[in-house]
């Protein structure tokens, strides 16, 4: 199949992963924390107070949640849902393994969180998706820009703009990038 022919099946198939997704949140929401009271002490210094408090996080001691895809139509993302990932955001919230607490992982889905609040969900899909199938997971564009200002974090060389609107800006032309790629609305 080609990657023209999954963009039109994955789109049909919106509904059921945003489903997933608001399932998903619904049963962990006991279970969050917000972010802010993680006192962390370098994210305060970087991201708006509102945003730490609103972004919510759950600590999980087995394996991520990550959409069925293959049980959809897309049996070729099999091995992602298998891939022990050590953190993975769905809207505002962020599931993280309890073995990796290191506060740039958490910098890492703030970035997602930014991204999300940027594009919306289906278009966070939409863009993540077309990332995937073009270019894999290490190497979609929503994650390179997760994993590049991670980097930065981690060595605190970020760039001396807001980081917000960064991400918002790169955001933008990730997806200016990836829409063209979507099917024409009838």
């Amino acid at each position: 199949m080609n990657s023209i022919t999954l963009i039109h099946k994955f789109e049909t198939a919106l509904p059921i992963i945003r489903k997933w997704i608001d399932d998903l949140l619904n049963s962990y929401g006991s279970q969050t924390t917000a972010l802010i009271d993680l006192a962390f002490p370098t994210l305060p210094q970087l991201f708006p107070i509102d945003l730490l408090q609103k972004t919510k996080v759950v600590i999980l001691t087995g394996k991520i949640p990550y959409p069925p895809l293959s049980s959809i139509g897309f049996p070729d993302f099999a091995s992602m849902e298998n891939m022990a990932f050590s953190g993975v955001t769905y809207k505002d919230t962020y599931f993280l393994n309890q073995a990796y607490r290191q506060e740039s992982l958490h910098f890492h889905e703030l970035i997602h969180v930014v991204q999300w609040s940027t594009l919306g969900v289906d278009n966070f899909l939409r863009a993540y998706g077309i990332g995937l199938l073009q270019y894999g997971y290490q190497n979609s564009p929503l994650e390179q820009m997760a994993y590049f200002l991670q980097h930065k974090f981690e060595r605190g060389s970020l760039p001396k703009m807001e980081i917000v609107e960064l991400v918002k800006t790169q955001t933008q032309e990730i997806w200016n990038n990836a829409k063209p790629l979507l099917p024409l609305e009838k």
